[in-house]
């Protein structure tokens, strides 16, 4: 074999073949679709448990309120707007508001459950009732619980 047969060799194998590439792209696909729904799956634990920590956090600040401001404070659940609010007894001014039903939360209708609607905190630091919270998700399989008692423990599970 001389070195113009190698040399003509060399310069015809430059590029990879259809059927690599095909190859190449069906692999990469492959690939790809598995790990979109993995994706899919964090993204929504992890707008589950943002939820439970902006209601942990929206319930903590109920018991501080109502010791600061020396009158009772309530919490309520609207399931038609898919929010949380903390609002004085009379629910003229709202201290605070969370919408899970939109970014970043995104929960469906449905997914957030109150035990107690309305609870009412006083400024002696007791509530009316305790409170249970439940945050489920069916696809994929989520679920946290807040638990709350009427001293204002809040727990999440």
């Amino acid at each position: 074999m001389n070195s113009r047969t190698l040399t003509r060799r060399i310069r015809t194998r430059r590029g990879f073949s259809i059927l690599e590439l095909v190859i190449a792209i069906v692999v990469i696909g492959i690939i790809s679709s598995i790990s979109v729904g993995k994706i899919h799956d964090i993204l929504v634990q992890q707008r589950v448990y943002r939820a439970s920590n902006v209601i942990q956090t929206n319930v903590e600040a109920a018991w501080a309120l109502a010791a600061r401001n020396r009158r009772p404070i309530r919490i309520s659940w609207d399931t038609a707007s898919r929010q949380i609010k903390i609002t004085d007894r009379a629910g003229t001014t709202t201290f605070r508001k969370a919408s899970l039903g939109q970014d970043p939360y995104g929960l469906p209708s449905g997914a957030v459950t109150f035990s107690n609607n309305p609870v009412e905190v006083y400024p002696d630091g007791l509530a009316n009732n305790s409170l249970l919270i439940t945050i489920s998700v069916t696809s994929p399989a989520v679920t946290k619980r807040i638990s709350v008692s009427r001293a204002g423990l809040v727990q999440q599970q």
